[in-house]
Parts: structure tokens; C-alpha cells; sequence
């Protein structure tokens, strides 16, 4: 696991499978890269069931202002302080106090309690059933999205979707074997 683009490239971060964390492939965040493209830039990035946090640490090499990483687990807690520190990132517990914030919670409670707004999340929830709609329901009905903004979640290729306020639109989905990862923007 590696960074690919931006201050860090090359980077290797720490984490993984071995570690009990099932990390986005170096594929799968390449491709949301490249559809993301100058989407990154200056803006605040919610990274949810963050994991070793790659996703967020390529987004803050790519430019982000800021990334908030949130994970329930401790295991992944401490990788991703790991992977911090060696990126000479501070961080805090504290939203708006450093460039990078960590914060141990489940990531559906996460959605309803953090007082901030977003202009990026990434979600990677374990992949099981009907997780992926209660977090589409969850950011749909709170502020945590800003107008306009856009969630790429990554879930199994099982999964389907109902949108019944139709706040949280579809943009597109790649599909890299039982991974989908769909991208939505935020109507209102």
C-alpha cells in the first residue's frame, strides 16, 4: 500500500490484510482519483471506516485543506497514527485544530455527531448487508455533506441502492471484481 500522486508519492503506509484491515487497493484508489481529478484540492475530506486511512492520506498529498479520519477500531486507530507521525502529519482528536483529525468512532454514529460539514467523504464500511443504504440514508438526512457534495462509497457488487428523497444523487460506479465503488453528489 502505497501513496501514488502529490507531496507523498511513493510513500508506503503501513496496514493491511496481515493487520486485519481491508485496505483500497492501489487500483480501486487510483481509479476514484482520476474521476475525482482537481476535486481534491483545497478541500475537507470526511475519510469514514478509515482503515490504515490511505484514502485520506492520498487526498491530503493531493492538496486536501483537511481530512478527518474516523474508525471504530483501535487496531486501525493506531496504523493510522503510525502511518501519520511517518508523514510528519500532526493531528488531534479536535476538529479544525491541525490539518489531519482522528477520531475513534463507529462511522454510521460519526455521520449524526460530528458538527462539521464536508465537501468529500470516502466510505469504505464492512461489507455487509444493507450497510451500505443505511449510510447513503444516514448522510442523506444530515449535514455532515455540503450542497454539492460528493460521497464515493465503496461497497459489494450486490448491494443496491433506493434513493427515496433523491438527495444524494448517482454520478457513476467503477466495478473492479466484487468491489463497486459509487460515486453520488448532494442535491441539497
Amino acid at each position: 500500500m502505497r501513496i501514488i500522486s502529490g507531496e507523498y508519492k511513493g510513500r508506503r503506509l503501513s496496514g493491511g490484510k496481515k493487520r486485519g484491515i481491508r485496505p483500497t487497493s492501489d487500483r480501486v484508489k487510483e481509479t476514484i482519483f482520476n474521476v475525482l481529478q482537481e476535486e481534491i484540492e483545497g478541500k475537507r475530506i470526511l475519510d469514514l471506516f478509515a482503515g490504515a486511512g490511505s484514502l485520506g492520506l492520498e487526498a491530503l498529498s493531493r492538496g486536501a485543506e483537511s481530512v478527518t479520519f474516523v474508525d471504530s477500531s483501535p487496531q486501525s486507530i493506531n496504523v493510522l497514527r503510525k502511518n501519520l507521525e511517518d508523514l510528519s502529519l500532526s493531528y488531534d482528536s479536535k476538529l479544525g485544530k491541525t490539518k489531519t483529525t482522528l477520531i475513534r468512532l463507529d462511522g454510521l454514529k460519526a455521520i449524526n455527531k460530528l458538527k462539521a460539514s464536508f465537501q468529500i467523504i470516502f466510505a469504505d464500511p464492512p461489507y455487509l448487508k444493507g450497510y451500505a443504504q443505511r449510510i447513503i440514508d444516514s448522510i442523506s438526512q444530515s449535514e455532515v455533506l455540503e450542497k454539492k457534495g460528493i460521497l464515493i462509497l465503496e461497497h459489494h457488487k450486490k448491494e443496491s441502492f433506493i434513493f427515496p428523497e433523491e438527495n444524494l444523487l448517482p454520478l457513476k460506479q467503477k466495478r473492479f471484481g466484487d468491489t463497486v465503488v459509487s460515486f453520488f453528489i448532494k442535491r441539497s
